[in-house]
């Protein structure tokens, strides 16, 4: 089934094995009072997303780049988590990829291509 990947409704590549995770983290204001006590609140609870691909061709590295890597800051991922259909507005983080070319005139390919996606 693996896990339905869309950007902004459209399907791209499925990282191999382990090529997919996801953080969990808190957005906090904190500061301290006139007794030196931390006091802390919780402003939201957001997600990271990590995509890695060892290798990817030329066309499937060219899709994902024109949805994550336009002049639209924010967009949609969905995906499956535990058989639930998930989506998050996110943004794009560093975005690293190393070129070479394989196979001759089959076309180019990249190789540890890998982006990250931030919720907004």
């Amino acid at each position: 089934m693996g896990w339905g990947l869309k950007i902004n409704g459209v399907k791209i590549k499925e990282p191999p094995p382990g090529g997919f995770s996801i953080s969990h983290y808190n957005l906090t204001k904190s500061g301290r009072v006139s007794s030196g006590k931390m006091t802390m609140e919780l402003v939201a609870k957001k997600r990271k997303f990590f995509f890695k691909y060892p290798v990817i061709s030329a066309v499937d590295k060219n899709l994902i780049m024109s949805l994550i890597d336009g002049t639209d800051m924010f967009f949609t991922l969905e995906y499956i988590e535990d058989g639930v259909q998930k989506s998050a507005v996110v943004y794009v983080g560093e975005i690293k990829r190393e070129g070479f070319r394989a196979g001759g005139l089959s076309g180019w390919y990249w190789k540890n291509f890998e982006f990250d996606l931030i919720e907004q």
